[in-house]
């Protein structure tokens, strides 16, 4: 199936005015650079996983954190996989944006099983949700920061699921879409299988100050307590007239603020995860759930 309305790319597909334009581009760039720092990650180190990653690995072979890329569906696999997962891309009539979905979205393995995923539509990754990827664990425990990079149409990646317990992927660029699959490799344990976040209500707009309650100009204000500039200065330089006013501490200022938080999914990524047919538990009854099963509400884009 052709990509022609993947709105990523150029104007092919028109964004609805619904949406904030500025922060739909921010989370589909931030995706992209996900997945490309998710195929440098292991190099760079991050997780106790990593240091026991053989260093005598051929290409040819299925790699804990790179897995195995072919750009053609004629290029033969290492290894027989186990399972087949399709990315795809499909035009919705009563929607702008196209729907982008793994299908199966659910899909129970038994741990050592290597799973190939098909791109029957360009421009998609596979990607763990791993903290040295920024992104919060919902994965299992001592795994790699794994991730495909973004493959055209007819490629196809694998990737063996050693260790028991929940996978939650994304598609890098269409994560905020609602591209993701759960796999349970055995039983339903890990991160991945805790619940995610409630979806936080979209925030009201910002309206301008009214007018009417703005002072006109060259009205005179009120002088403060402190000094006609509101900060105990006569000046307006800022400085204090108090000799015993003294510069605050150094010991006393607050310490600098680590890093961001690894943040949670995003977009429909989150209501998707959420709905009731990706049930971890649900997923080892049924083997696979399909993105029919998925509820259309949970698939509309949240921002």
């Amino acid at each position: 199936m052709s990509d022609t309305n993947d709105p990523t790319d150029g104007d092919s597909a028109q964004i609805p005015s619904v949406l904030d334009r500025r922060r739909l581009m921010q989370a589909l760039g931030a995706g992209a650079a996900v997945t490309a720092l998710g195929a440098n990650a292991v190099a760079a180190g991050g997780t106790s996983a990593q240091d026991d990653l053989p260093a005598d690995r051929s290409s040819e072979e299925i790699h804990p954190a790179f897995g195995f890329a072919a750009l053609s569906m004629d290029v033969e696999p290492p290894v027989e996989p186990d399972h087949v997962v399709e990315a795809e891309t499909r035009p919705r009539e009563d929607r702008e944006i196209p729907e982008f979905f793994f299908e199966p979205t659910g899909l129970y393995i038994e741990p050592g099983d290597t799973v190939q995923f098909s791109l029957v539509s360009p421009h998609h990754s596979v990607t763990a949700y791993h903290p040295a990827q920024g992104i919060q664990q919902r994965v299992p425990d001592d795994v790699p920061p794994f991730s495909s990079p973004v493959l055209p149409v007819n490629a196809y990646w694998l990737y063996t699921f050693d260790r028991p317990g929940v996978y939650d992927l994304h598609c890098g660029p269409h994560e905020i879409f609602g591209h993701v699959i759960r796999i349970v490799a055995g039983e339903a344990t890990g991160p991945g299988a805790e619940p995610v976040p409630e979806p936080e209500p979209m925030a009201e707009p910002e309206t301008d100050s009214d007018p009417e309650e703005m002072p006109d100009e060259g009205t005179e204000q009120p002088e403060h307590e402190n000094g006609p500039n509101g900060n105990g200065d006569e000046n307006g330089t800022g400085e204090y007239d108090d000799p015993d006013e003294t510069d605050p501490d150094p010991e006393d200022e607050a310490p600098p603020e680590e890093g961001p938080e690894p943040r949670p999914p995003v977009g429909a990524a989150l209501t998707v995860f959420g709905d009731p047919a990706l049930e971890p538990e649900r997923i080892v009854e049924r083997e696979r759930v399909s993105w029919e099963e998925i509820d259309d509400a949970n698939k509309q884009i949240m921002l």
